[in-house]
């Protein structure tokens, strides 16, 4: 697992780590930039319990399941991918990330991260 998300850091430019959490806030496994000082797993447990309440608005509009989020600020961008019904993989990108490389990175390997849990 670690592996599969070190692969996405590795693979993004800008990509300070990655981390699979579960929506309740417990992470199963991060991997970091080398040199990278974030606390990826604090910034992913507090916005974790947001998410679900994303997931429901999602839902009671009649927009179908929600699989992909992104929280762009002055110091980075967090990017979201939904795994399952309980986990999701996060990827923080410092600027100037490249946003688009860091989503396809999370979509290409969902399945792996998937298939792990």
């Amino acid at each position: 697992m670690r592996e599969i998300l070190q692969s996405i850091v590795d693979g993004t430019p800008g990509a300070k780590g990655a981390v699979l959490m579960g929506f309740d806030g417990i992470a199963v496994d991060q991997a970091l930039a080398e040199g990278a000082e974030a606390d990826i797993e604090s910034m992913a447990m507090e916005f974790s319990f947001r998410f679900i309440e994303l997931k429901q608005a999602a839902e009671s509009l009649e927009m179908g399941e929600l699989t992909d989020i992104c929280i762009k600020a002055v110091h980075g961008t967090f990017l979201v991918r939904v795994i399952t019904e309980e986990f999701f993989v996060a990827l923080l990108l410092e600027h100037p990330g490249h946003f688009g490389k860091g989503r396809w990175m999370l979509r290409s390997t969902a399945n792996a991260l998937r298939d792990t849990l």
